[in-house]
């Protein structure tokens, strides 16, 4: 592949990535659309924001198999039409009944699965070495900035009328085409092998989607809890989260940009840097508890993602044949939303039954599981990413 090829390949994955987490611009809205249907109550107006995080879960672990019959451009091209159509069909058709309001987030949330799975699948596909290193932090830095330039001008836009805010999913428009312009068609890589036998994932495709799940249960305690943390220990105001939710995504946009430069130094252990960084940052709040300590927690949070997704997408895309790198990176993506679903199902029950439900307690028992992971990882690691003669002996093995 020439240097011409490499740039817009890289052009089209990162159009793709910002318009990942278009679902993020419901969330200013769920005041006004309450206020639209007062009679309907307060939890099934929610599911218009999480409607969106259900269908990606699916679609996280569906894109992956789909790969095998479908070109991953198609796809991705195919998921970004669907949140394209459901941002119009919530603002021509939004005020009509809230059930449009769920299908219109029905179909960003189907972007939001494959798109998360594909942008990060397509980058093996045309890059190698310290490029694919680089590659996958600016992926991850690419949906970052994205979050930040769409939330921000939605809520400008609701400050006008509430479905205006819904006129951001146009950006779809260039985003699409930059796409189909840019990336390289890469026909589907058929499952089996010459001989007819089943192609399968490697151990360590299953260890790092495990490794993944249990991390964001944990992970995610920032995300479900900062603002009611300021709120309850009198550190601030709304305003205030709101705060600790830019540094969080600053934190992660840095790093995304810097991966490449820190994986070079790192290697595999960038996966245990950013657990170690998400620990400090989590017994901070524990100990300290102050909004400086807050608002240090939320940019190790953002440092420790950028850090644990490119780096179990490149564990993958190294230790599983080339057939299934889709389907082992889109089982990962589809753990670590399912660990974000499942965070607050574990960790507020534990937090109750043995802290009481003080949140500070809740910081502590993220932090003392994240260790629990650490280790165990740092561990098992020699054992599920072998060095690289082994790397090829078990990827023969496996076909």
């Amino acid at each position: 592949m020439d240097i011409k090829e490499k740039r817009n390949n890289k052009i089209g994955i990162i159009a793709g990535s910002i318009m990942l987490m278009s679902s993020l611009t419901i969330s200013a809205l769920l005041a006004d659309i309450q206020a639209l249907y007062p009679n309907v109550g307060m939890d099934k107006i929610v599911l218009a924001l999480t409607i969106p995080n259900l269908a990606g879960m699916f679609f996280a672990f569906a894109a992956g198999p789909l790969t095998l019959r479908f070109a991953k451009k198609h796809l991705l091209l195919g998921g970004m039409f669907l949140g394209f159509l459901g941002g119009v069909i919530a603002y021509v058709f939004g005020s009509i009944s809230l059930n449009v309001l769920y299908l219109s987030s029905l179909f960003i949330g189907i972007n939001q699965g494959l798109n998360g799975s594909l942008t990060k699948a397509l980058v093996p596909d045309f890059f190698e070495g310290q490029e694919r290193d680089d590659m996958i932090g600016f992926q991850a830095s690419s949906s970052t900035a994205g979050s930040i330039a769409l939330t921000m001008v939605a809520g400008i836009l609701a400050g006008t009328f509430w479905k205006n805010s819904y006129l951001v999913f146009l950006a779809f428009i260039p985003c699409m085409i930059l796409v189909q312009k840019n990336i390289t068609y890469v026909p589907p890589v058929k499952k089996s092998a010459s001989t007819g036998e089943k192609v399968k994932l490697t151990p360590a495709v299953y260890f790092t989607a495990i490794t993944i799940f249990v991390s964001y249960v944990f992970l995610f305690t920032h995300q479900a809890n900062i603002s009611v943390f300021i709120k309850s220990n009198n550190l601030g105001n709304v305003t205030t989260a709101g705060y600790a939710n830019s540094i969080f995504v600053t934190g992660g946009l840095l790093t995304g940009l810097l991966f490449g430069k820190f994986r070079k130094v790192l290697g595999f252990k960038t996966m245990q840097a950013g657990m170690i960084v998400l620990v400090i940052g989590f017994l901070g709040n524990r100990f300290i508890g102050n909004l400086p300590a807050a608002f240090f927690s939320a940019f190790c949070t953002g440092v420790a993602q950028a850090f644990l997704i490119p780096s179990a997408v490149l564990a993958v895309a190294k230790y599983t044949p080339e057939s299934m790198r889709a389907v082992g990176i889109s089982l990962v993506m589809g753990c670590l939303n399912f660990g974000m679903f499942m965070s607050p199902k574990i960790m507020s029950p534990l937090t109750t039954a043995f802290g009481g439900g003080d949140l500070h307690m809740k910081y502590l028992y993220a932090a003392i599981g994240l260790t629990v992971v650490l280790v165990l990882h740092t561990i098992l690691s020699p054992i599920f990413y072998p060095v690289k003669k082994e790397v090829e002996q078990l990827a023969v093995s496996s076909k």
